[in-house]
């Protein structure tokens, strides 16, 4: 069976879209988020099959002249449409490693399905895309075509950044997902993959996870101009005596450095696929809740962080460790008026695997992904946690030249308290720069 798919969309619609991103020259940048992503060409729907009762579909399209390949060619990628959801569901997308293709990812996912990683439940669409038929030219970012011109790409996507965020955007509108809770997951090159593909679209992406990445080249050079928002949450299971793991340090300096959410676990397993040893606090860390259209804490410097040894590091302390993996949180409220948010612990009976717990912790915080209430440069802000109408602690911070706030200090429990942000209306921020 042959079936062409394209959203449901007018002719005159269509043809709008298309003289649009027509207008764009190839290689360069989308100048907004869904420039390029609005048309895939020549969708077709080639095989649906089922898996453990879930439907299966694949689907073929050419590529788009303006993405820049060098030579036409042909792709494909499958959906597993979420089962019956009472609302929209969330889309989950999946980048396979440099041993694996679209098709072998889909099958191992329903073979392991505790690798998080690759699977998912039916509670979400899952994209599996593919680079292997074409790693030849490719793989998830076009690694030695931007090193030979790094100019030419340092603020144009490469061909397959282009076809991997078309595509994603096809499924969103095709299968109506929710757009507040996008996922990207990867292993080994599809960690790396993530890492560079995802960290810069913190417009699209409610969180990433990774597991092995292949590397952070990826990341620094699409990171390097600071030309996008905030990145998403990042859930990171790491081994510092894989080889792959070379400038893992680069990337905790940058997070710490930039204050953004990172959740980072490591032990001596290698490049394993299978990390399902690791703390289970980060294993099973709930990602998947985080929504885009929801603030997060960002936690720094807190005294439950593990020291990370450094690659290839067989003597530090601290062979097996995690940093940033007990902190639990939930939104209050989030108003121009006020910010308030439950802070807590990860408490033993929401884990599968028993492990040894803090009770404590200290740590920074800074908001992030604020919806209504507004950091303005420079102002000064209240502060107090407090638990059952008891102030616990409270304070004064303002606000840095980029409108990032941060509390120091804020002592966490395992039993929940409210962070409360308010204006200090006794201060006035100082008059913008002209």
């Amino acid at each position: 069976m042959e079936k062409t798919c394209l959203p449901p969309l007018g002719q005159l619609a269509w043809m709008a879209i298309i003289m649009s991103v027509s207008s764009i020259r190839a290689g360069e940048a989308p100048t907004s988020p869904q420039d390029l992503a609005s048309v895939l060409p020549h969708v077709k729907l080639v095989n649906e099959t089922k898996i453990e009762g879930r439907v299966v579909r694949r689907y073929e399209h050419d590529s788009a002249e303006v993405w820049g390949y060098a030579a036409p060619q042909n792709d494909y990628f499958y959906v597993v449409p979420a089962r019956a959801p009472a609302e929209k569901a969330p889309l989950r997308v999946v980048l396979h490693s440099a041993g694996h293709s679209g098709d072998k990812v889909l099958k191992e996912a329903f073979e392991h399905h505790d690798q998080f990683h690759y699977y998912s439940d039916e509670t979400a669409h899952v994209l599996y895309l593919d680079c292997a038929q074409h790693r030849d030219v490719d793989w998830w970012w076009g690694h030695h075509a931007i090193k030979r011109t790094p100019e030419r790409y340092a603020s144009a996507l490469f061909p397959t950044e282009q076809r991997v965020l078309a595509t994603i955007e096809w499924v969103i509108k095709q299968y109506e997902a929710d757009r507040n809770r996008v996922y990207l997951s990867g292993i080994s090159m599809g960690g790396s993959g993530s890492l560079g593909i995802g960290l810069r679209r913190g417009d699209l992406f409610a969180a990433i996870s990774v597991a092995v990445p292949a590397g952070v080249e990826h990341m620094t050079f699409r990171m390097a101009d600071g030309k996008h928002p905030d990145p998403p949450p990042l859930i990171n299971i790491s081994s510092h005596v894989d080889r792959w793991s070379k400038d893992q340090e680069k990337l905790l300096s940058y997070f710490e450095k930039n204050r953004f959410f990172l959740v980072f676990v490591w032990g001596p397993f290698g490049h394993k696929a299978d990390v399902s040893s690791v703390n289970p606090a980060v294993y099973e860390y709930p990602w998947l809740s985080i929504r885009k259209d929801e603030a997060y804490p960002v936690f720094s410097h807190a005294t439950t962080d593990q020291r990370y040894p450094g690659h290839n590091n067989k003597t530090a302390p601290d062979q097996e460790g995690q940093i940033n993996g007990y902190f639990r949180w939930k939104t209050i409220e989030d108003t121009t008026h006020a910010f308030v948010m439950e802070l807590r612990l990860v408490k033993k009976d929401e884990l599968k695997r028993p492990i040894e717990l803090p009770q404590e912790a200290v740590a920074d915080i800074t908001p992030r992904r604020l919806q209504n209430f507004v950091i303005q440069n420079g102002a000064g802000y209240l502060w107090s946690m407090t638990r059952t109408e008891k102030t616990l602690q409270s304070g004064r911070a303002t606000a840095d030249a980029g409108g990032v706030l941060t509390i120091p200090a804020v002592a966490i429990s395992d039993t929940p308290a409210h962070l409360r942000i308010v204006p200090d209306t006794q201060t006035t921020a100082p008059p913008p720069r002209s």
